[in-house]
C-alpha cells in the first residue's frame, strides 16, 4: 500500500507542473560590433554596417628612371674635291726630268706629266721653264733647254690642257744642285712646271707663248 501511495503522489506532481519538465529555448542576442570610422570627413563611433571596412593600402611600385644614353651627332665629313684643293692662292709646282742630252722625259718625267694633266684643268695659266746640266756649250744647252720645254708644251696640248701656257728656257743656269756629280746633274736636266691662276701669274714672261 505504501508503494501505491508514492506512485499516486508522483503522478499528481507531474500533472500539476507539466512545464517544469523542459525549459523554453531562447535565441541568443546578436553581438553588435562597435568601432570608429571616418564618416563625413571626421572620425565617429559606429556600429554594424555603418562601420565601413578599412581601405586596404597598396604599395605603389615606382620604377627607377632609366638613364638615357646621349648619342653624339654624327657629322658627315665630305672630303675636299680636287678643285677645292688645287684652286688656291698658292701655285702648284712640279718637275719633269729628262735623260742626258735628250728632249723627251725619262720614266719619272712621264709620270710627272700624267699627274700634271690630271689637275691642269683647275688652273688658268701654266708656266714652263726648260733647264740643262753643266755639260756642253752655252748655245747647245740653250737649244736643248728650249726643246725640252717645247716637248712638255706639246704634250699638255695633246692631252686636252686648255690653260694658257707660257714657255721659257735657258741652259747652263739655275741649277737645283751645283755639285759636280751625276746625281746632281740628273736633277738639273728638267722642265719646271708652275700652275697658277691668272691673277697670280707673272705677266712679263720671257720666251715663246
Amino acid at each position: 500500500m505504501a508503494i501505491l501511495k508514492h506512485l499516486v503522489v508522483l503522478l499528481l506532481v507531474t500533472s500539476i507542473f507539466p512545464g517544469c519538465t523542459s525549459l523554453p529555448e531562447t535565441n541568443p542576442t546578436p553581438q553588435v560590433r562597435e568601432g570608429i570610422a571616418w564618416i563625413e570627413r571626421q572620425f565617429k563611433t559606429c556600429s554594424g554596417k555603418d562601420c565601413l571596412p578599412p581601405t586596404r593600402k597598396t604599395l605603389a611600385i615606382i620604377e627607377p628612371p632609366v638613364a638615357r644614353k646621349e648619342t653624339t651627332p654624327v657629322v658627315a665629313v665630305v672630303p675636299p674635291t680636287v678643285s677645292s684643293v688645287v684652286r688656291s692662292d698658292e701655285p702648284v709646282t712640279a718637275t719633269v726630268l729628262f735623260a742626258f742630252g735628250k728632249d723627251s722625259p725619262s720614266a719619272d718625267g712621264q709620270q710627272a706629266l700624267k699627274r700634271i694633266a690630271k689637275i691642269a684643268a683647275n688652273f688658268q695659266r701654266i708656266e714652263l721653264e726648260g733647264r740643262t746640266d753643266d755639260i756642253g756649250s752655252k748655245a747647245y744647252n740653250d737649244h736643248l733647254a728650249q726643246r725640252r720645254a717645247d716637248f712638255v708644251h706639246s704634250w699638255l696640248l695633246k692631252h686636252g690642257v686648255n690653260a694658257e701656257i707660257v714657255v721659257r728656257a735657258e741652259g747652263l743656269c739655275c741649277y737645283l744642285d751645283t755639285a759636280p756629280t751625276e746625281t746632281s746633274r740628273r736633277n738639273n736636266r728638267r722642265v719646271e712646271v708652275r700652275l697658277v691662276n691668272r691673277q697670280d701669274a707673272v705677266s712679263n714672261s720671257k720666251g715663246a707663248q
